[in-house]
């Protein structure tokens, strides 16, 4: 069944009883209906509208219905058209519909038949839109894999908490700093759950004026304010049957924190201006960087609400206390951008290893992603090396200064600590350790035991 309340119809016929009929009848039903005395009217509001179907009449002065019909499916092809037909006009009618019009309606009009073209025509709009939204979902999810890199403890509980939660229908929500992946982990949600067949919206709550973000969200009527000139469906409705991600939650102004929490209780939210209220389906997210127990203590954030996003909370750790999946991560964006850049470069060298190992990285994945990026643009080797890396690169954990010693030890005692590291990092996997310090695998066995270190000690 079609949705009145989401389809605008624009009615374009040079007799003005003929429009007028056409609106009361159309309007009556719930549709939103704009008018045009001609194709040129007609074209210049198609361009500033979202309409969803056309009824033309055939015969107009300056353009005519053929030429609107074929302006409509060279510009905006998603849109159906309806041509309107007068006595003896009936095969130019059968020719428009080969050439892409829905179907067309005899004049004088009876008001069944009317309704009942229009219905079926927007049923087809409604059943492409999705099919196109569907095509675009898989594009997305080809070219962007929302996969949580890494191996550590802290990832693997991540991961196996995604895997129990995402069936369920339950709130979740994500804490943790900028840049740790939330939004990733969210989708990660969605795809996983009976949900991932409809819509995933993301919504940055902080980006959005406090003055438009009720309508954003719930949506509103036409003549609701100024500027209303039509319904308009909020997220929470184009999310419908599928998963709403709220970024930065806590930059909700309070007044709404009510007004959600009541949506997520009761599954129906309150349009702006209108009168009752309207169902909703759909699986809430949440995701916020700040601490939101001291924003209740601040007075700026609601207890009731907190502990209504809060039924499965999802905490991602700060990179800095997971630098053991740096190695993997620094793999996985060089594959990215290498691809991207049309570049082969095999890593990153022994002497900057050390620096993104030790990099504070207070943006996170993020930070690396962009650091990765960067040292990929400005390198035309086979590695990236310190020069690649940016003058502000910051360290908390200070690259080692090696003891007063002869350059034969002192080379020797950084590659031990060198070696050593870097299989911590890998979990003595040897043949990593080998790829991460740009040696073979037999070099390595043979720098461990020059070095002391029992190259037969924990193999994987």
């Amino acid at each position: 069944m079609v949705n009145q309340a989401n389809h605008t119809i624009l009615i374009v016929d040079d007799e003005q009883s003929v429009r007028v009929s056409l609106e009361r009848v159309i309007n009556k039903e719930g549709y939103t209906t704009f008018l045009a005395s001609n194709g040129i009217e007609a074209e210049e509001i198609l361009g500033r509208e979202n309409i969803s179907l056309v009824l033309t009449d055939m015969q107009m002065p300056g353009m005519s219905g053929n030429e609107l019909l074929k302006s409509v499916k060279k510009n905006w092809p998603e849109i159906e058209v309806v041509v309107l037909t007068g006595h003896g006009t009936v095969e130019k009618a059968v020719e428009a519909m080969k050439r892409g019009a829905y179907d067309f309606i005899p004049k004088p009009f009876k008001r069944v038949e009317i309704l009942h073209t229009v219905s079926k025509a927007l049923e087809r709009y409604a059943l492409s839109e999705e099919n196109r939204f569907l095509k675009e979902q898989l594009a997305d999810s080809q070219s962007k894999k929302y996969n949580f890199i890494g191996k550590s403890k802290a990832v693997k509980s991540v991961l196996n908490l995604i895997t129990r939660v995402a069936p369920l229908p339950s709130t979740v929500l994500i804490t943790g700093e900028s840049g740790t992946g939330k939004e990733i982990v969210a989708r990660m949600l969605h795809a996983q759950s009976p949900r991932d067949n409809k819509r995933f919206v993301a919504v940055n709550c902080g980006a959005i004026s406090e003055n438009l973000i009720e309508s954003e969200l719930f949506g509103h009527v036409k003549g609701s304010y100024t500027g209303a000139t039509k319904d308009k469906e909020g997220l929470f409705k184009m999310a419908s049957g599928g998963t709403l991600f709220l970024d930065e939650i806590s930059t909700l102004p309070l007044n709404l924190q009510v007004k959600l929490l009541r949506a997520i209780q009761e599954q129906e939210i309150m349009p702006v201006g209108a009168g009752q209220t309207v169902p909703i389906n759909v699986r809430i997210i949440a995701a916020s960087n700040k601490n939101l127990e001291q924003e209740i203590e601040n007075g700026n954030f609601r207890e009731d609400l907190y502990y209504r996003l809060n039924v499965v909370g999802v905490f991602i750790p700060p990179l800095r206390e997971r630098r053991d999946d740096i190695p993997l991560l620094i793999e996985y964006f060089l594959n990215r951008f290498n691809g991207d850049m049309n570049k082969n470069i095999s890593g990153v060298s022994m002497d900057a290893m050390p620096y993104f190992l030790g990099n504070a990285w207070k943006g996170n994945v993020r930070e690396l992603e962009n650091t990765i990026e960067r040292a990929v643009i400005l390198c035309d080797g086979e590695k990236i090396t310190t020069d690649h890396l940016p003058q502000s690169f910051s360290s908390d954990e200070t690259v080692p200064v090696l003891s007063n010693k002869g350059l034969k030890d002192s080379v020797a005692e950084f590659e031990k600590m060198q070696i050593t590291k870097v299989l911590e990092i890998v979990d003595s996997d040897k043949k990593t350790a080998a790829k991460m310090l740009d040696l073979s695998l037999s070099s390595l066995y043979r720098k461990m035991a020059e070095l002391g270190l029992d190259p037969k000690e924990n193999l994987v």
